[in-house]
């Protein structure tokens, strides 16, 4: 897949008799059922010649993406964050992969159409979720036909945020309220707390006030006392 398109039949030609002088007949019988492949499917079939890293960056992606979207299925509310920071990632790994091969059909004299490009991008992205099998179709320049990218229920990740944002909304406003109620609570035992101090104060008065009373009391009892004497 990786032989110059325009080359291809000849090639395989080529490849055929080898095969065949050789008695290797189930490789010829392989060979013989390869179709020359679209523009679209030769140029994903550069990536890895081309742009190696750039390649096992995009598969890096669909991993991570894969991750945090079994994680938010299983309830995880914490990955809708970490899914949308993936998907953006993936997105612009796919991105870069995609205007390589893009020069690589333009260097090859092919046209880089907008839905050439488009192609690319979702066989990218297919071949990055998909089993290992088709990856290393594609890792090795032998991918035939578009891949499938693993199946996961439609989910709308910014509603997914949405919900987290009313629960912690929610969580936000329960938290209020236990302080509102604290703040009261401590108002009220306040507000006992000066009373009571306000009762010891008005008691050591009464005390004090009875306290000088028993001692007029006593004086004045002294006086008669002594009166009556003399």
């Amino acid at each position: 897949m990786r032989t110059p398109l325009d080359a291809f039949t000849a090639t395989r030609t080529a490849k055929l008799r080898e095969l065949r002088a050789s008695g290797r007949r189930d490789l010829a019988g392989q060979v013989a059922a390869l179709r020359k492949p679209s523009v679209v499917m030769w140029a994903v079939n550069q990536a890895s010649a081309v742009a190696s890293a750039d390649l096992d960056e995009v598969r890096a992606g669909g991993r991570r993406l894969i991750a945090a979207q079994q994680r938010l299925l299983q309830g995880d509310r914490a990955a809708a964050a970490e899914m949308e920071q993936a998907t953006q990632a993936h997105r612009r790994s796919i991105d870069t992969l995609t205007r390589r091969l893009g020069m690589v059909l333009t260097a090859s004299g092919h046209a880089a159409s907008d839905d050439a490009l488009r192609r690319i991008a979702e066989i990218l992205r297919g071949a990055s979720m998909s089993d290992e099998e088709t990856w290393l179709a594609l890792r090795e320049g032998r991918l035939t036909a578009e891949p499938e990218a693993l199946s996961f229920p439609d989910m709308d990740v910014s509603a997914l945020k949405r919900v987290e944002r009313e629960a912690a909304g929610q969580e936000s406003q329960a938290r209020d309220r236990q302080l509102r109620a604290a703040e009261e609570e401590l108002r009220r035992a306040e507000q006992v707390e000066r009373a009571a101090a306000e009762q010891a104060v008005n008691a050591q008065r009464r005390h004090e006030h009875a306290v000088e009373a028993v001692e007029e009391a006593r004086k004045a009892l002294s006086r008669i006392q002594l009166s009556k004497k003399l």
